[in-house]
């Protein structure tokens, strides 16, 4: 009977809770969004808005809300990033990217998108009355993000979009079996 020995190979699997995805640069555990893929003209700039869609409750201490807002090429290159560490309740942060792109070419282009990533924030219950025990559970800010095109001549805006998707987050774990 032969044996089989798989040393130093490599497993991928999409569990969302191992980390994070993997064109954001963080590596607490976390959600992270994306836009598609949009053309950015070398007179039009890209400004990405995060918004925490946390109440402002009065006498209420907000959770805090950080996030890492960042753009990418169509290649994958992180090209303009911003970690905020926290986005008061219902308020926002912004990151705007002027791509490097020669405005006499004619219809050249950045092709960019871009990303967020909030982290999973821990909470301790404390308990209640009658005593019982403090459960910590894990939870993320909600926020909601735009995307905007900006003609810089006029400051119109050209194009928006909400319309983002979670990325599934991957880990890659070294499996060894014995001898």
């Amino acid at each position: 009977m032969s044996r089989f020995s798989f040393l130093n190979s490599v497993l991928l699997l999409g569990l969302p809770f191992l980390s994070p995805a993997q064109t954001i640069s963080s590596t607490t555990p976390g959600i992270t969004v994306t836009t598609g893929i949009v053309g950015v003209a070398g007179t039009q700039t890209a400004r990405l808005n995060v918004m925490n869609l946390q109440p402002v409750i009065p006498g209420v201490a907000a959770v805090l809300c950080p996030a890492t807002l960042e753009f990418y090429d169509d290649t994958g290159a992180l090209l303009k990033q911003l970690s905020v560490t926290n986005i008061a309740p219902a308020t926002a942060a912004s990151l705007v990217f002027k791509p490097a792109v020669a405005a006499a070419a004619p219809n050249a282009r950045a092709q960019i998108r871009a990303a967020i990533f909030t982290p999973q924030t821990f909470i301790v219950n404390p308990g209640g009355s009658p005593p019982t025990p403090a459960v910590p559970f894990i939870r993320g800010c909600t926020v909601m993000a735009s995307l905007e095109i900006i003609d810089d001549s006029t400051g119109a805006t050209h194009i928006v979009t909400t319309d983002l998707r979670a990325m599934p987050a991957f880990s890659v774990l070294t499996m060894t079996t014995p001898r």
